[in-house]
């Protein structure tokens, strides 16, 4: 059986998304940017959102077949999910009444992880 799966879009995704991780551990909280007009932006959002914003637009156009594609976005999401368990302070000293969520949401992700590398793997698609 022959593969039909390109590496070049999964290590694509993959040096995204640690580049993306990246910039939420290494850009300070306290910088920010000024668009002026009182709009004021935290620069670690905007990194945030531009990087997400750059791996789905990565992910729609360079479209080698769907297997690939699924196959990368799951890359992209167990490397977030493992960056969030590593790098995530789950408890939070300002909020004692909702510390939980981010865990709980964490666990679920981990389930969503779990499920889609047990169908590929059951598959033999790789």
């Amino acid at each position: 059986m022959t593969s039909t799966v390109r590496l070049r879009t999964i290590i694509g995704g993959a040096i995204l998304t640690l580049l993306w991780i990246c910039g939420f551990l290494f850009i300070k909280p306290t910088l920010a940017v000024d668009f002026g007009g009182g709009i004021l932006i935290g620069l670690k959002v905007l990194v945030g959102l531009l990087g997400l914003l750059i791996i789905v637009l990565y992910h729609i156009f360079d479209r080698p077949n769907a297997e690939t594609t699924k196959l990368s976005l799951t890359t992209v999401l167990t490397i977030t999910w493992l960056a969030l368990m590593i790098f995530y302070p789950f408890k939070d000293p300002n909020n004692k009444e909702y510390s939980g969520a981010i865990a709980f949401f964490t666990l679920l992700a981990g389930l969503a992880v779990s499920l889609l590398w047990v169908r590929f793997f059951a598959d033999e698609i790789i």
